[in-house]
């Protein structure tokens, strides 16, 4: 947690409750959770409110802290980008369960060989499966 307060100060981020409340939520969040989940959350509705909740995650996602993942029928739900790798996730393209899947980056080598056949550098990609769930099929 600390690192993460140092990175937001290091970009010129105020720190405040309010960020600081979010960054633990996202932390100890095992998914990635939306605007709406963050806002409903008892620790941090009591001292934010949307408008400051969402300018806080266009913040914490400008400065690279934040990874906004853009679920087809879930819509935009956020985790921490903490540089010790990413996750993909299978979605329920009915009910919208999203699962972490638990296995290495199966592009992770394209995405290191685009980079050095381009020169383009801090490459990053998003890999999302979709699919029917148990109780959905």
């Amino acid at each position: 947690m600390e690192q993460l307060i140092s990175t937001c100060k290091e970009q010129g981020l105020r720190i405040t409750i309010g960020l600081k409340t979010i960054l633990s939520v996202l932390k100890k969040a095992e998914l990635p959770m939306s605007l709406q989940e963050l806002e409903v959350n008892p620790k941090i509705a009591e001292i934010c409110d949307r408008a400051t909740v969402f300018r806080t995650l266009q913040r914490l996602e400008g400065i690279g802290l934040l990874r906004r993942l853009n679920f087809a029928h879930s819509g935009a739900k956020f985790s921490l980008n903490t540089g010790t790798g990413h996750r993909e996730y299978l979605i329920c393209r009915v009910c919208g369960e999203v699962k972490e899947l638990k296995m290495s980056c199966p592009v992770h080598q394209l995405e290191e060989d685009l980079a050095k056949d381009s020169g383009y550098t801090a490459m990053t990609h998003e890999l999302t499966f979709y699919g029917f769930c148990k109780k959905c099929q």
